[in-house]
């Protein structure tokens, strides 16, 4: 998309959209660093003069030390829609959560109830929307996520005095969520899944490196070749949802030999999970494991008949519950699973002490001896 810039103001541009709207933008400086802002749509009302306007009225605000408020998009027949809204909120964030959200918004939101008028959106269109969700098969944790990013609309619209009004989402109640997963592979189910994806080096390596600590995904993806400590078999982990630090362990030849060969040709900085051409690894791996997951163990199962599908469904963090789980199996005491989990509390790893058959065993026989 080329960048338009007008001839009649200074600091104005604006890009032609393949739906053909025309998207504006407005740049000025701060302390002597260029900022670039996005104004709206043409199909929203926006224009060269409401442009000169809005960057004038902002260098003047900048100059008197005074913040420049949000401005409010007003359209012949409507006030401000949800659309409308959420651009102004999005041009504002930073992140990769952000990133995310847009992502989500872009995909279900826009579209549906993206174009209402935000003083006509209320509790029932937002439970119908729900609704929808719902029975589009979405998890009740990416349902509620949905309903958070509207909240987080209204919330920024009301803040920056873009939208008068309440924030409708605040008498919905949040779907109950149960982030329990039953599922974890057996010995035999281990070694297919092994044996399936062999012939891929990341594969391959990723799985044994998940297998052998239990890390979460990203950490397992943030792994340098400055944090494997071969002779003593040690991998230093990043638990970035706890943000802490701990210890995972080369448990098996095979991956001791695997990380031997990788670790000769890369740097002390470079990533032990990597894959050349591949700007985005994380969707990389997460499509390849599905698809092993679905030949292998996820072909069955019928996400619009099993009530359990989500349980039963093997998944990338299957790999972490297989590893805590046998460590349970194993007899493993509450407190060193905790450690080698990085869980936060003993309560968290309860579910895999459950798991030993021989649990309590000792304490039964001979009581009444």
């Amino acid at each position: 998309m080329k960048i338009h810039k007008s001839k009649r103001f200074r600091g104005i541009y604006h890009i032609e959209l393949k739906n053909s709207d025309l998207s504006y933008y407005i740049t000025y400086k701060v302390d002597g660093k260029l900022i670039k802002q996005k104004i709206g749509l043409k199909s929203k009302g926006i224009n060269e003069n409401v442009c000169n306007r809005i960057r004038t009225e902002t260098i003047a605000n900048n100059l008197r030390g005074t913040p420049t408020p949000a401005p409010i998009i007003k359209r012949k027949h409507s006030n401000v829609t949800l659309n409308d809204l959420a651009d102004f909120y999005f041009d504002s964030q930073n992140g990769k959560s952000t990133h995310k959200w847009l992502g989500k918004f872009n995909l279900r939101i826009r579209n549906s109830i993206g174009e209402k008028d935000v003083a006509h959106i209320d509790t029932k269109t937002l439970e119908s929307f729900r609704q929808s969700l719902i029975k589009a098969n979405l998890a009740p944790s990416t349902t509620n996520c949905y309903i958070d990013i509207i909240s987080a609309i209204f919330n920024y619209g009301i803040r920056n005095e873009t939208y008068n009004g309440n924030n409708p989402t605040r008498l919905l109640r949040k779907l109950k969520v149960d982030n329990r997963r039953e599922r974890f592979l057996s010995k035999s189910e281990i070694i297919a899944l092994l044996n399936y994806i062999g012939d891929d080096p990341t594969l391959f390596l990723f799985t044994k490196l998940a297998l052998s600590t239990g890390a979460r995904f990203q950490t397992i993806l943030n792994i340098k070749k400055m944090h494997v400590d071969l002779e003593n078999r040690i991998i230093s982990l990043c638990d970035f949802k706890n943000e802490s630090h701990y210890n995972g362990y080369i448990t098996d030849d095979d991956l001791f030999d695997v990380l031997s060969n990788r670790m000769k040709v890369i740097g002390a900085s470079d990533y032990l999970i990597r894959e050349d051409g591949v700007r985005d690894l994380t969707k990389y791996i997460s499509r390849k494991m599905s698809s092993a997951f679905y030949d292998l163990f996820n072909y069955e199962l019928d996400p619009t008949t099993d009530k359990d599908y989500r349980k039963r469904k093997v998944v990338i963090h299957t790999l972490r519950h297989t590893m805590l789980s046998h460590l349970g199996l194993k007899g493993v005491s509450p407190f060193e699973i905790k450690q080698l989990s990085n869980h936060k509390s003993l309560s968290m790893v309860e579910r895999y002490v459950k798991l030993n058959p021989e649990s309590g065993r000792e304490k039964v026989e001979g009581l009444y001896g």
